[in-house]
């Protein structure tokens, strides 16, 4: 029999065993653990969850329902249960991610060798950028980041860049849902003014964190592009305010942008 193990210490630990819920949420430790389940013996009825995981029948009811509303999990004509297509759906992006991540890393060490700055590579995920991969430069003054680090969309150079070609009724309903706290002078705290910042962003090409999210730090991003050219991902640089000088920023931004045009080459985009 298969034993069910989740991240948080939730599992069945034993055949008949109950989820065990050592912190977490405790719904969504259970319903992993139906999802794992499931991953190793797909086709299993109601009453064999229930009693796999030790659930009550209650809370196993509302938990296969709305799994199944959500695509996790489909019902089979022999009332089994199996895992759905929207995971397949989440695995394939999430591979895609990774091939990102391969694919751009020659050409992000290449350009913090040539510009000796920090250079990372993210992509959003909801309401937060994150990095998929990080190069650092050979200096004395390391940026204190890591993959898998989150960061705001809209006080970043690199979440402009992921919100800048969004369509409009995405972009509005993301934007209704972000925090405007100021985190610098110079951060953006109008949700009206930042849609026109983004404006200027696509009017460029790439976009330029002034200490807006974190004092004394300047970031500049331009956008990575898929085959069919929307924007996948972002590339950006990041040193200190003496690194990154706003008047050579035109430079610099040509860099950028044609580091990030070779990642998109690399990832089947063809310009033009």
């Amino acid at each position: 029999m298969t034993s069910t193990t989740i991240a948080g210490g939730a599992g069945t630990g034993q055949e008949g065993g109950p989820v065990q819920e050592k912190g977490g949420v405790p719904a969504l430790l259970k319903g992993f653990a139906i999802l794992d389940l499931l991953s190793g013996e797909p086709g299993l009825p109601f009453a064999a969850i229930q009693q796999r995981l030790g659930l009550p029948k209650s809370s196993c009811h509302l938990l296969l329902a709305t799994l199944q509303r959500l695509g996790a999990i489909h019902l089979r004509e022999d009332r089994s249960y199996a895992l759905g297509l929207r995971l397949f759906e989440l695995g394939t992006m999430a591979a895609n991610q990774r091939q990102i991540d391969r694919e751009a890393q020659p050409f992000l060490r290449r350009l913090a060798h040539e510009v000796h700055l920090t250079c990372h590579l993210g992509v959003r995920e909801g309401l937060k950028a994150v990095y998929l991969a990080k190069v650092d430069c050979e200096r004395e003054i390391m940026i204190n980041t890591w993959v898998g680090k989150r960061i705001s969309l809209n006080s970043s150079s690199l979440g402009k860049i992921l919100l800048a070609w969004l369509p409009a009724a995405e972009l509005d309903d993301i934007l209704s849902h972000l925090d405007w706290t100021a985190k610098c002078p110079n951060t953006i705290t109008d949700p009206g003014r930042f849609r026109e910042h983004l404006g200027l962003v696509r009017q460029r090409g790439y976009a330029i964190d002034d200490q807006e999210d974190i004092l004394s730090i300047r970031c500049l991003a331009a956008p990575v592009l898929d085959m069919q050219g929307r924007v996948t991902a972002a590339l950006s640089v990041v040193g200190t305010v003496l690194d990154l000088d706003l008047d050579a920023m035109e430079a610099l931004a040509r860099r950028v942008r044609s580091a990030a045009l070779d990642i998109s080459r690399a990832l089947g985009h063809q310009p033009g």
